[in-house]
């Protein structure tokens, strides 16, 4: 601390038993660790319910939460490792039974990998693709809220007959561009009535984006996003556009690190460091699921 460390880390020396060798950082952080798939030795996917991994503080803890029913925001600039970071959910989403995965990918650009394990996909920002399976997915929503009106319940449970239904966006700013005012129109009230309806009835989304600005993004769904997690970005207001005022500092990004988030659940932003998910990793996360509970998905 006199010397201002961060963190001394002690590791032997396997030549010398009287001997040690002292590592110093004097920045905070991790640098990035390969994710491992969380799927068992024989295939058996995991609980929907479980925490799952997300990556190591920087105290070197593992960082988990589950997030059934719960919204997600990712947002940060070009090469903060956004992408990676989305990976990381794809890859516990697709290892968990009774889970249905929907994609819109307007850069065509990362969902594509995941296409054998997604429900269903859009790829490009074309405007009537992207308000068809909006739309499909709210009716989803209507005849599952129609269940538990049937059924007296309040929240509903996760089984084959009505799996978690995560709906992923790789870059939101781009969803259904190449429509027409109406149309974009259209598509942001779909996804914002889906977000508003969904929590309740076992359907969450995941939005991705590198312009977290008002003029870009609907803030009326962003508000509705109750995890939010912040990698590297412009400068301080595209960081409170993400997680909120007064929820970090701005030392708090210091580091420059792809993968470094801030991760907020409306409280103070805690500090880690997201899993690494390589590009020839990503096959087999696929794979790990889809065989356990590809049959489980509904049509």
């Amino acid at each position: 601390m006199a010397f201002g460390a961060a963190r001394v880390r002690v590791s032997p020396v396997l030549e010398r038993a009287d001997r040690v060798v002292l590592k110093i950082d004097f920045e905070t952080g991790v640098p990035p660790v390969r994710l491992v798939s969380e799927t068992d030795s024989v295939g058996v996917p995991r609980s929907p319910l479980r925490p799952f991994p997300l990556g190591i503080d920087d105290d070197g803890c593992l960082v988990e939460a589950s997030f059934l029913g719960r919204h997600i925001l990712i947002g940060g600039n070009p090469g903060s490792g956004k992408s990676n970071a989305m990976r990381v959910f794809l890859a516990a989403f697709a290892a968990s039974r009774n889970v249905s995965i929907y994609g819109i990918d307007p850069k065509r650009a990362e969902l594509a990998m995941w296409s054998d394990r997604l429900t269903g996909l859009v790829l490009g920002n074309e405007a009537e693709p992207t308000i068809q399976l909006l739309s499909e997915l709210l009716g989803e929503i209507q005849r599952r809220a129609t269940l538990l009106a049937e059924s007296g319940r309040s929240v509903l449970d996760i089984s084959r007959e009505t799996p978690w239904i995560v709906l992923v966006v790789d870059e939101w700013a781009e969803l259904a561009a190449e429509g027409d005012t109406k149309q974009r129109t259209l598509a942001a009230t779909l996804l914002r009535r889906y977000v508003s309806l969904g929590r309740a009835v076992g359907c969450s989304a995941l939005l991705c984006t590198q312009r977290p600005t008002s003029d870009t993004v609907d803030t009326g769904t962003r508000a509705l996003l109750t995890d939010r997690f912040a990698l590297r970005c412009g400068d301080k207001y595209q960081a409170e556009s993400i997680l909120g005022l007064g929820t970090f500092e701005v030392a708090d990004f210091r580091s420059a690190l792809p993968g470094r988030a801030l991760w907020s659940d409306g409280g103070p932003a805690r500090a880690f460091q997201f899993f690494e998910v390589a590009d020839d990793s990503v096959s087999g996360l696929v794979c790990a699921g889809y065989r356990a509970i590809g049959d489980l998905v509904i049509e």
